[in-house]
């Protein structure tokens, strides 16, 4: 059997997920996450095949925990599964690493002929996105921020609570100048004008 690990911030969402799953005889659900934190921390440990995550989430989003895996090189493929269908959230996802996009709606079959596509390194996009995806391709202009480093990723949440960077440093191990450099850094590759708009724009991607 696969082992999956459902990520949904709805208990209903994941226990109808994990039934359908189930019902196939294919998949062993061996973890449930309700925020993007407590999925990752389950992936790192578990290894599973396949990842089903919201994306968005409290915690880590899920684009964010798609960039996590695939920076470690783990083996789990990380399948969005929402309600969301903006296009700003569906690039982000893809650029940091998402195997699939699907929207909820889908049926229970056309689900797992999703992820049986994924688990032979095919990958999905649901059909009603694909003119989003045809239009990134035709319009060189749009450009997507460079993608950021775990560390980055938990500056900038840092940043978007407020906290300065001598706490942040507290937080992180780290020193004051340290982290001013990082923010810096981040600032520039995300092509902000300062810090909060950095974290803005991190959070539009959902990468915070």
């Amino acid at each position: 059997m696969y082992r999956v690990i459902i990520a949904d911030d709805h208990e209903l969402t994941r226990r109808g997920l994990r039934q359908v799953l189930s019902d196939t005889h294919e998949f062993h659900v061996v973890g449930e996450a309700g925020d993007g934190n407590m999925a990752w921390d389950l992936i790192q440990k578990l290894h599973p095949e396949i990842a089903l995550l919201d994306v968005r989430m409290d915690g880590l989003q899920g684009p964010a925990v798609c960039r996590l895996v695939k920076d470690a090189g783990l083996p789990t493929a990380c399948i969005i599964l929402t309600s969301y269908t903006d296009e700003t959230l569906l690039r982000s996802a893809l650029v940091n690493g998402a195997r699939g996009y699907i929207i909820k709606d889908v049926t229970s079959s056309e689900l797992i002929d999703s992820i049986r596509r994924v688990l032979t390194r095919g990958a999905v996009l649901d059909p009603k996105l694909t003119a989003h995806v045809i239009r990134w391709v035709e319009e060189e202009h749009l450009k997507f921020p460079a993608p950021l480093k775990p560390l980055d990723i938990r500056i900038l949440s840092l940043v978007a609570e407020g906290l300065t960077n001598k706490e942040i440093g507290t937080i992180l191990n780290l020193s004051e100048n340290t982290v001013k450099v990082h923010i810096n850094t981040i600032v520039e590759n995300l092509g902000a004008r300062n810090r909060v708009e950095a974290a803005v724009i991190a959070y539009r991607y959902g990468l915070i």
